[in-house]
């Protein structure tokens, strides 16, 4: 083990992870309490819903409707129930696809999800700690008054107007790219795998590139801030006075230091990209869990509004008791203790 290694074994003491996994347990039992009765709030009855679409609003059905789906019992029950079969890993069955199991739905979209919002996640990381450190290094030059006035420009235009804009320019009115779906209608089982691959990247590429674009500013700024804030440090003053070229103090000093920040958000994105980007695939009519939740909250559909929220809190908390642990590797400064 080298000497990183060592110092982060030492760093970590049992206590610490017994408190973190604890924790960890207590907010995700919060946030999936929340997650049963939020659905419960919006107001509305899934079984006269249900009915007014398939038994012309029958009273008589919607009853049953409600006896099947265990929305009579009382709301402490219907917890209980809940819970209990989380534990089991049955999230339940789906209304608005009935006899659809919620996890077959969420299993469908979550790859999608992931296609678009983790590449585009990390396309947009890396780009803006490139960016921002360039502009850090030309500080009040040209590209630097490009490169944060351009970001500013892009930060003030509303997500979904960007996205349409990328739509209309390059699906629309260049053809290079589809539209919508993240596959071509009728595509049969006998398509070669590296044509299928063509056809998912076409149908990603819109969806991503507005993802980076909107992302791409905020983080590129953010990293840019952090190197010029190190740059003001005693310790880098030192170096600059030794006669160490800029581009060698960045590369050894600064930019690490500089990153610790970029990272705390880069886990929490990677966190949160389960949850996928409502918007993104609305505008694109991409199959994902965020036009899930949409489609099932519009459809009133409890079991797959709680079975989403449950694997985006999951992958939250996840990511965070991840970053805990890797911190010190990164910055043997912190001790988790």
């Amino acid at each position: 083990m080298d000497q990183r290694g060592s110092i982060y074994v030492r760093n970590i003491k049992p206590s610490y992870f017994l408190r973190r996994i604890l924790a960890a347990l207590l907010t995700l039992w919060i946030a999936l309490t929340i997650n049963f009765f939020l659905p419960r709030m919006m107001g509305g009855d899934p079984a006269d819903f249900i009915a007014s679409r398939t038994a012309l609003g029958s009273p008589e059905y919607a009853d049953l409707l409600r006896e099947q789906f265990g929305l009579d019992k009382g709301l402490f029950e219907q917890y209980i129930a809940y819970f209990a079969q989380l534990l089991q890993g049955n999230m339940g069955i789906s209304y608005s696809v009935f006899q659809v199991p919620v996890s077959q739905i969420i299993a469908q979209a979550l790859p999608w999800t992931l296609l678009i919002v983790l590449t585009s996640t990390l396309i947009s990381f890396a780009i803006a700690w490139v960016l921002g450190m360039l502009a850090a290094l030309k500080k009040g030059g040209v590209f630097d008054t490009l490169v944060v006035g351009g970001s500013f420009y892009v930060q003030s235009m509303p997500y979904f107007f960007v996205a349409m804009l990328l739509l209309i320019w390059f699906g629309f009115e260049l053809k290079w790219f589809p539209m919508s779906h993240a596959l071509p209608s009728g595509l049969g089982d006998d398509v070669p795998w590296y044509t299928m691959v063509g056809y998912i990247a076409q149908h990603a590429f819109l969806p991503v590139l507005s993802l980076v674009v909107v992302g791409l500013a905020g983080r590129m700024v953010m990293m840019r801030s952090n190197i010029l804030q190190i740059f003001s440090e005693d310790y880098i003053t030192l170096a600059q006075a030794k006669g160490l070229r800029r581009r060698t103090i960045l590369r050894r000093y600064a930019l690490r230091n500089a990153m610790l920040p970029s990272f705390t958000g880069l886990m929490l994105s990677l966190g949160t990209a389960v949850g996928g980007a409502i918007t993104t695939e609305m505008i694109y009519s991409y199959p994902g869990i965020g036009l899930t939740i949409m489609n099932a909250v519009l459809s009133q559909d409890y079991p797959l509004i709680m079975g989403c929220f449950s694997i985006i809190a999951v992958s939250i908390v996840a990511a965070n008791f991840l970053a805990d642990l890797i911190y010190p590797f990164i910055d043997p400064r912190v001790s988790l203790a």
